[in-house]
C-alpha cells in the first residue's frame, strides 16, 4: 500500500510540474500583458487547493493508519494554531493610504487576515531557521 501511494504521490507531482512548465512557456510566448497572468493566477489557486486538500487529507490517513502517533499530531496542530493566533493578536487594523483608493486597504477584516497570515509567516520562518541553527550546532558538537 504505501509502495503505491508513494508511485501516485511521484505520478502527481511530475504532472503538476509538467503542467506548471507548459503555462510558464505558454507566458512567455505570449504577449506578456495583465490578461496572460490570469491563467498563472488560476493555476495558482489550483495548486493551492492541492496542497490544502492534501495538507488535511494525509495527516488524517496517517492518524488513522497508526492511532498511536495522534498525540504529535495534535500538538503539532496545536502548535501552528498558537503561532495563528499570536499573528491574529499582533495583526494591526490601521488602514493603508493609498492613491488609488482600493477600498481593501481600508478593509480592517481584510487588512487583520494578511497581517495574520503575514505574522504567522514570519513566525514560521524565524522558527525554522533557529531549528536549523540548532540541528547545525548539535551535529558540530557531537563529533
Amino acid at each position: 500500500m504505501n509502495s503505491t501511494l508513494s508511485t501516485y504521490t511521484k505520478v502527481l507531482s511530475w504532472l503538476l510540474m509538467g503542467v506548471s512548465i507548459i503555462i510558464t512557456i505558454l507566458f512567455f510566448l505570449s504577449d506578456q500583458d495583465v490578461n496572460s497572468v490570469e491563467p498563472f493566477i488560476d493555476w495558482a489557486y489550483i495548486l493551492f487547493a492541492i496542497a490544502a486538500v492534501s495538507a488535511l487529507v494525509f495527516p488524517v490517513v496517517n492518524m488513522i493508519r497508526n492511532p498511536k502517533n495522534v498525540t504529535k499530531s495534535l500538538v503539532g496542530l496545536l502548535a501552528v494554531a498558537v503561532i495563528v493566533v499570536i499573528g491574529y493578536l499582533l495583526a494591526d487594523a490601521t488602514p493603508i493610504p493609498s492613491p488609488t483608493q482600493n477600498p481593501n486597504l481600508s478593509n480592517p477584516t481584510v487588512l487583520i487576515i494578511s497581517d495574520t497570515g503575514l505574522i504567522a509567516t514570519y513566525i514560521l520562518f524565524g522558527i525554522s531557521l533557529l531549528l536549523l541553527l540548532y540541528t547545525g550546532v548539535r551535529s558540530v558538537l557531537r563529533k
